[in-house]
């Protein structure tokens, strides 16, 4: 009895020895990771998350005053990038390999919303405008970018949007996110023999800033949005360090089968 006692003990020991040590691990370490938009919201928590779990991080923003808080924060390299310029891009592989050689992360996450316009009212200008930003750019960034991880293989997370998966926001937003949707499993499909992985999060509605920096006013229609939204169940909205969780787990080997998979994190928004 004594004998199996003291091997049920060790058993355990070594069980709490475990569960200790996944504890202690930094799910990145020393990985080379850019975080887009890492000045507020989203992008900042995601920046954070990382360099907290032993990530190298490239911290981009176009907007310097928010970058500025990531002048010496150990392990995080801040750049002034505007993801709509190709010159910028292009500047950002460029410093990515010269700094580390290679990249295992990309998070997609700047972006802007189109104030809940309505068709009849989206002129070119505001549909280019999004377009540039939250399609095009994460198209541009993977381009350029991918070809850091094809040696060792890596993770790209895009953020969506719960508009994706609904009509109910304006035209040229809804379209943009659904067309990154796209362009994740496009991406997942052409890289997977190499070992990179790629993959969406739709996140619902979220505290973070991005209608402050989309450029004006809410449409008066985008109140038909309010009211859904206000008819719904409570306990769906997030915060932003939600999504960096979700980031971090996509970059993470814990995530190393999941390839070209939609993830909702709106506290069952989409259900609604």
């Amino acid at each position: 009895m004594a004998t199996a006692g003291l091997g049920n003990f060790l058993i355990d020991a070594r069980k709490d020895d475990g569960i200790e040590a996944a504890r202690m691990r930094k799910r990145l370490q020393n990985k080379v990771a850019i975080v887009t938009g890492a000045g507020n919201g989203m992008g900042r928590a995601t920046a954070q998350l990382f360099a907290d779990e032993g990530a190298h991080v490239i911290a981009v923003d176009v907007r310097k005053d928010d970058l500025a808080q990531w002048y010496g924060v150990r392990n995080v390299v801040p750049l002034d990038i505007d993801v709509t310029r190709i010159e910028d891009i292009e500047r950002l592989a460029t410093e990515t390999r010269k700094r580390f050689g290679r990249l295992d992360a990309l998070c997609n996450i700047a972006g802007i919303n189109d104030l809940n316009y309505p068709l009849f009212d989206t002129d070119d200008e505001r549909w280019d405008r999004v377009m540039d930003v939250d399609l095009k750019a994460p198209f541009r960034l993977c381009r350029c970018v991918v070809p850091l991880m094809l040696d060792t293989g890596g993770s790209i997370v895009n953020i969506g949007s719960y508009a994706a998966l609904r009509g109910n926001h304006g035209v040229s937003y809804t379209a943009a996110k659904a067309g990154l949707e796209g362009l994740t499993r496009s991406i997942a499909f052409e890289f997977m023999d190499k070992g990179i992985r790629c993959n969406i999060v739709h996140p619902g509605g979220t505290r973070t800033d991005i209608g402050a920096h989309s450029g004006g006013a809410y449409h008066a229609d985008g109140k038909r949005l309010s009211s859904i939204v206000a008819a719904m169940p409570q306990g769906w909205f997030g915060d932003a360090e939600d999504i960096a969780r979700t980031c971090l787990f996509l970059c993470s080997d814990d995530a190393s089968h999941i390839n070209g998979a939609v993830i909702s994190v709106d506290g069952g928004m989409s259900c609604c």
